[in-house]
């Protein structure tokens, strides 16, 4: 099930691989919310814009622990198959959620991903409608 949602989002199939995100997230004690407000998520962006801004403290520790590492891996990848079959704010929160990760616990192998995606939510994130 581990490599099945990359591969299920690579065939197109995002609902599927989305849907076994969801499952394992939700198997490794993650919380994802069926619908998830927008407001939330206009909170949510510059808190983690914020966070993010304590980067020299933060970019020598390195991620140890292999749960957080697996569920930064589905947060990633459930980013990116929200964003072909869900709402932009919803790709917004999983893409936060991955950069929070990161930020609390070190860096891995999805953080680099992970700051792009939360850069280019940056630079279009407007708190009046938001848009990706």
């Amino acid at each position: 099930m581990v490599a099945s949602s990359p591969v299920l989002t690579a065939q197109g199939k995002v609902v599927e691989s989305y849907d076994t995100c969801c499952s394992v997230l939700s198997q490794l004690g993650e919380e994802i919310p069926e619908l998830i407000p927008l407001e939330l998520v206009e909170r949510m962006v510059p808190e983690t814009l914020h966070m993010y801004g304590q980067v020299n403290e933060w970019i020598s520790k390195k991620m140890e622990d292999k749960n957080i590492i697996a569920i930064a891996k589905f947060y990633t990848t459930i980013a990116t198959a929200a964003y072909f079959c869900k709402p932009p704010h919803m790709v917004a929160y999983f893409i936060c959620k991955t950069v929070r990760l990161s930020l609390q616990h070190g860096v891995c192998q999805y953080t680099p991903l992970a700051l792009v995606q939360i850069s280019f939510i940056a630079s279009r994130f407007d708190t009046a409608s938001f848009t990706l």
